[in-house]
């Protein structure tokens, strides 16, 4: 939230460096969600951990420029430029919301990390003000809010967004007020503290520098990484199949065969030898989508069966 000559390098830095864990956060996930690497590793608990560590440190981050934007410019909601900057926000968020509800209406992002970020500006900007005790208390306050409150009246959709539900929201981003306030209230308290002003000069601040320039473009950065990701995968898997989508489809049709009476080894053999057929032929992308033309499906079917028969043969 801080420009102008509230802007210290080491923030640029933090917030760039946050910005790229989220990346590899996310390169991960979509590696997975394709099956370059074990599926599973969305779900463990670890990688879970890892996500929400990353956006505390962005959220925190919040918290800390708020208190620089106001040594900057005054009080913050009366400055023009904190208030462009939330519209921009809100704005962005109100745009991620459209899109998801267009393309994944089963599990849209109504209220994700950018909806936080604006919400939670609100609430925390009066308070930049307040003694570090009491920012502290209400950052406890916010901790234990969800485990204390919980319960069925906010279940219903108009409270998804306060994070005390009995449930968790089908939702591809949901970072809920409650408990997240508690890390921008943190990031206020900790602004209160003295803060370095400059960064070492020479060679071994270029990796800051960098960093740095991600830092200042931190929104236009988080717009764009996850579309591309995602569609960069989307595009190499109309011509590669990932190996775990290969393993997907060969368990996929063991069983098949099975249900079928055929004898377990017998159908590993054959699937396998149907892959490696659909592979020199040049239509395993298109098999894997179930995306064959009729004359690969007939080329398809031709070549299961003389897997399966060959297989037979003493």
């Amino acid at each position: 939230m801080s420009a102008g000559p509230a802007r210290l390098p080491w923030v640029d830095s933090a917030r760039g460096l946050a910005l790229w864990a989220m990346f590899g956060f996310h390169l991960t996930w979509d590696l997975a969600f394709f099956g370059w690497i074990g599926a599973d590793l969305r779900y463990s608990l670890g990688f879970h951990w890892l996500g929400h560590a990353i956006a505390s440190s962005f959220l925190f981050l919040v918290g800390l420029s708020l208190v620089l934007a106001r040594r900057a410019r005054g009080p913050l909601l009366r400055s023009r430029a904190f208030w462009r900057r939330w519209a921009t926000i809100a704005g962005a968020a109100a745009a991620v919301s459209a899109v998801s509800f267009w393309l994944f209406p089963a599990t849209p992002i109504f209220f994700g990390i950018l909806h936080l970020i604006a919400l939670s500006s609100l609430i925390a900007a009066p308070l930049v003000e307040a003694p570090v005790w009491l920012i502290l208390a209400l950052a406890a306050l916010a901790l234990a809010a969800p485990p204390v409150l919980a319960g069925p009246f906010f279940d219903a959709r108009i409270f998804w967004w306060t994070g005390l539900g009995t449930f968790e929201p089908p939702s591809n981003d949901y970072q809920p007020l409650l408990p997240w306030l508690a890390a921008v209230l943190l990031g206020v308290a900790a602004a209160k503290l003295p803060l370095p002003e400059k960064r070492e000069s020479g060679r071994a601040a270029t990796l800051p520098k960098v960093l740095g320039y991600f830092g200042r473009h931190s929104l236009v950065f988080y717009l764009v990484h996850q579309p591309l990701l995602f569609g960069f995968f989307s595009l190499l898997a109309l011509f590669v199949v990932p190996p775990g989508q290969e393993r997907l489809f060969v368990g996929q049709c063991v069983e098949q065969c099975f249900a079928e009476a055929a004898e377990p080894d017998l159908c590993q053999r054959t699937c396998a030898c149907a892959v490696a057929r659909a592979k020199t032929a040049g239509y395993w992308p298109g098999m894997v989508r179930d995306a064959l033309t009729e004359a690969q499906k007939t080329r398809a079917h031709d070549d299961i069966v003389a897997c399966f028969g060959d297989d037979r043969i003493p």
